[in-house]
């Protein structure tokens, strides 16, 4: 998200959560800008709240406390190259008692200089690495949601996949869809970064991409993906 053209961008970002008034949210590079932004936007919104700078300059979860409460958090390492980034994750609990883990990151961007002089995908030990930490973080039979820019759409998919997550689209049969970009950037080729996975007793009923735009500008140069989730009964 960054703060790239804000001054055209804040107001296409409000109006985008005042229409869709989403319950949980992962945000990838933060800023303060933005953070602010969403909170004030949607008062009945908490973000966690931590003094580790990367809750608020690289990636945080959002979710609305009328529905759920927070009951512990964490930043994991899993070998992002960027100082600060990190998989973050909340656990829920709702009304009932139930609980939900729901985690984002931002894998490393396929220009790294590894990537450029190794001419190895740095993404892939990230997804590794995302899935055994959420192997031991997510209790037996407690659903979990990761989602985030993964900078790729082949194999960190792959590994997520054969770690027992499904994607958003091909869980209802449909064709996932370019996100990226949002903004009219020259010379950018159209990619497929931006994910929903899941994991356990939930599942998607609707899911997009979005073209919004307020005053000719996106919220964001991703477009934003939206989906409904149903939390299946335990018994």
């Amino acid at each position: 998200m960054g703060t790239r053209r804000w001054e055209e961008r804040h107001r296409p970002l409000e109006r985008f959560l005042e229409l869709n008034r989403p319950d949980v949210l992962c945000i990838q590079e933060l800023s303060p800008e933005a953070s602010r932004l969403i909170t004030d936007t949607l008062p009945w919104i908490r973000r966690v709240e931590d003094p580790f700078p990367a809750w608020s300059e690289e990636g945080n979860v959002f979710w609305n406390s009328d529905l759920f409460d927070l009951v512990e958090y964490g930043a994991e390492d899993i070998g992002q190259l960027a100082e600060n980034q990190r998989l973050f994750w909340v656990r829920l609990a709702v009304e009932s008692g139930a609980t939900l883990v729901v985690a984002t990151a931002h894998f490393t961007w396929t220009g790294n200089i590894r990537e450029i002089t190794e001419q190895i995908n740095v993404r892939v030990g990230e997804a590794e690495a995302a899935a055994e930490r959420l192997d031991d973080l997510v209790r037996p039979d407690e659903p979990v949601l990761f989602m985030g820019d993964f900078n790729d759409y082949i194999h960190p998919i792959r590994m997520l996949r054969m770690a027992g997550f499904d994607d958003s689209f091909m869980a209802l049969g449909l064709e996932p869809v370019i996100t990226f970009p949002a903004f009219p950037i020259p010379h950018q080729p159209p990619e497929l970064v931006d994910w929903m996975m899941h994991r356990g007793p939930i599942r998607p009923t609707l899911t997009s991409v979005v073209d919004f735009y307020a005053q000719g500008f996106p919220p964001s140069d991703h477009k934003p993906v939206l989906t409904t989730y149903r939390l299946d009964e335990r018994g």
